[in-house]
């Protein structure tokens, strides 16, 4: 008798631990009874197996209970993983009216989802979606995992999801809305991507066109740095494979790989250019080169991975591992260079390293979370730290370029600063030699050659007397010779005060002009007039001097060509400036031959060496040259003597 009991107990036992593990997970049903948040993850149970299972095994698994409850976690966080992901729950609507409920996964590039609908006759097929079927095969067309389910009033059903993310990362948040909350959340999202994608594109735009203004790489290499990321940013939600190329899977399958390559490659030649990094001011430069060339090799390797070895799980977790391993630590580098750069005191690296460290940090936490890791599971909805890293960052290194600007044309003009200062140095310089190698000659000539001709003049005009001397033509001919050289010593004293007044240091400008101006209206038929105004002791010897020569030349046009009566000569120092101003009632045109002359060469090098400009008014009723001097050179140039 206990024998035969004990046949039925083991008959028995299994069907009722069945129907109670099966009641069980029936009576765990998400009620839906308005549009409230669903608690969806306390109704959520999953099971994770190496072997791919059919549909009508795994339904026998959850009648032994081999499916876990999601609650407390609300997404699976895999990292790269070996296995396929089965879900399992029941919704009853215990609405009024029949609804539409939205099961989203948050996971766009997952190999390939379906979702299965009990039935009397078992599970059946409703919907399948993926990186491995056309876009326009997925059940609802959403960038997303997204499987619209239909329930009428007080109906239930129970679904099966099998979830095949194997050799790849796998890490989903499952989520159940109703039709209105899913519409305004996608709405919000595409809204998001939409504004997002117009601010790259017009930093793409405004840096082109900033690129083909100035001529400055950085602006090309920002450009394509914001492309790079853009592309990646619509990989990274499957954009990419919605818009772009819809019915070629493959390619969906791989861009995400492309578009990471292209976005570490480009951030590295962005810190490198907006940082000038070099192997010879950072450490971290060879190290970020060999990195760098690593995304050269990823694109490839993922296609040959993918086209000729996609059966092969293990490969494809290497793969995985070592495209964010690589990324992880690049990242780092990136974080170490700008650090880097802020202790040899350089100013841009603390925009790089706030507003690229939006997006590094974000990229850093993006890695962890594919790797398993819990730190990021909001990166499954959007905006995500990367996509909200882009547009800090956009802002700020848009900004740090400009700042770049400003501390180049700082930099410019402090070199432009010196570059003129030294011009001015060198100038005055070749001046002073100029004025000291005629003072030399003045010297010389007075001294010497001065001498030499009175000692003759003496020498002639003490001759002993003779028959030859009563002559007349010998006594006309001994004059001449007398007259002659008392010419050529007026000659001399001339020349010798044109090369260096007499005591000009001590008598200074104005003196040294009015004895000009008296000598002018004994020797000359012109009327010549002098007005001075100022102190002439406020500007430095050099400085006197040269306005001097500038001024001996004007008169000396005057002289030769303006056939004039009258001349007026003004010498104005201001607070601000000096003014020098010739007129006179001449028949104008006298300025032709004098613009092209030396003369006028010597006034315009000169008016430069001062930084000042002249204005010339030449016309039948006489002439005006007006030359302006800031008076600020003055005092450079007298502090320079001094």
């Amino acid at each position: 008798m206990i024998i035969k009991i004990s046949k039925w107990l083991c008959l028995i036992l299994p069907l009722l631990l069945a129907l109670g593990a099966s009641a069980q997970l029936r009576s765990d049903t998400l009620n839906i009874k308005d549009n409230a948040t669903f608690q969806f993850n306390e109704h959520l149970y999953y099971y994770q197996t190496p072997d791919k299972l059919s549909v009508k095994e795994v339904s026998k698994l959850i009648n032994i209970n081999s499916f876990k409850k999601l609650y407390p976690d609300h997404a699976i966080n895999a990292g790269v993983t070996n296995s396929y992901y089965w879900l399992s729950f029941t919704l009853k609507n215990e609405q009024k009216a029949d609804d539409t409920f939205y099961f989203q996964l948050h996971q766009p590039w997952l190999h390939l989802a379906q979702l299965y609908l009990q039935t009397d006759t078992g599970y059946v097929l409703v919907g399948q979606s993926g990186m491995k079927l056309n876009f326009n095969a997925r059940p609802y067309t959403h960038y997303d995992i997204v499987f619209p389910i239909k329930l009428r009033s007080q109906s239930h059903g129970t679904f099966l999801a099998l979830i095949d993310n194997k050799g790849s990362s796998l890490n989903i948040l499952p989520t159940l809305m109703d039709s209105d909350s899913f519409r305004a959340e996608e709405k919000k999202e595409y809204l998001f991507l939409g504004v997002l994608t117009g601010i790259m594109i017009f930093s793409i735009l405004i840096n082109i066109f900033l690129y083909l203004s100035l001529k400055e790489k950085i602006h090309l290499i920002y450009a394509q740095y914001v492309l790079a990321m853009l592309y990646w940013m619509y990989c990274n939600v499957a954009l990419d494979f919605q818009y772009l190329y819809p019915n070629q899977p493959f390619l969906a399958t791989i861009s995400e790989y492309i578009a990471a390559s292209l976005g570490f490659i480009t951030m590295t030649n962005l810190i490198t250019a907006f940082l000038d990094v070099t192997v010879e001011n950072s450490r971290f430069k060879r190290s970020m080169d060999v990195l760098k060339y690593f995304f050269f090799i990823f694109p490839v390797a993922g296609f040959m991975i993918h086209y000729w070895f996609d059966n092969s799980a293990a490969l494809k977790v290497a793969y995985e591992y070592a495209l964010i391993s690589v990324a992880f630590i690049l990242s780092i580098l990136f974080y170490l260079v700008a650090i880097e750069k802020i202790f040899q005191k350089v100013k841009l690296a603390w925009f790089y390293l706030i507003g690229g460290g939006f997006i590094g940090f974000g990229i850093l936490k993006y890695c962890i979370y594919l790797l398993g890791g819990s730190l990021n599971s909001g990166a499954q909805s959007l905006p995500n730290d990367i996509q909200i890293g882009l547009v800090i960052e956009a802002i700020i290194i848009f900004i740090g370029i400009v700042y770049r600007y400003n501390l180049y044309k700082n930099d410019k003009e402090q070199i432009l600063l010196k570059f003129n200062l030294q011009q001015k140095e060198t100038l005055q310089q070749i001046v002073t030699a100029q004025e000291d190698e005629r003072k030399r000659i003045a010297q010389d000539l007075h001294d010497d050659l001065g001498s030499t001709l009175i000692t003759l003049l003496l020498h002639i005009s003490n001759l002993p007397d003779s028959q030859d001397q009563k002559n007349k033509e010998s006594q006309a001919h001994y004059q001449k010779s007398i007259d002659i050289g008392h010419k050529a010593i007026s000659d001399l004293r001339s020349i010798s005060h044109n090369l260096l007044p007499k005591d000009f240091t001590e008598l200074g400008i104005f003196h040294i002009l009015r004895n000009k101006i008296d000598e002018l209206k004994v020797i000359s038929n012109i009327r010549f007039t002098l007005i001075t105004e100022g102190n002439d002791q406020d500007i430095g010897n050099i400085f006197s001097i040269t306005i001097y020569r500038i001024i001996n030349e004007l008169i000396n046009n005057t002289l030769k060509h303006s056939q004039a009566s009258l001349a007026t000569i003004q010498l104005l120092l201001t607070n601000d400036e000096i003014i020098v101003m010739l007129e006179d009632n001449g028949i104008g045109g006298s300025t032709t031959a004098f613009t092209e002359g030396i003369g006028m060469k010597n006034v315009r090098s000169r008016t430069d060496f001062l930084h000042g400009k002249i204005n010339i008014d030449d016309s039948t009723e006489g002439t005006s040259i007006i030359i302006e001097i800031p008076l600020e050179n003055t005092a450079k140039a007298t502090a320079h003597e001094d």
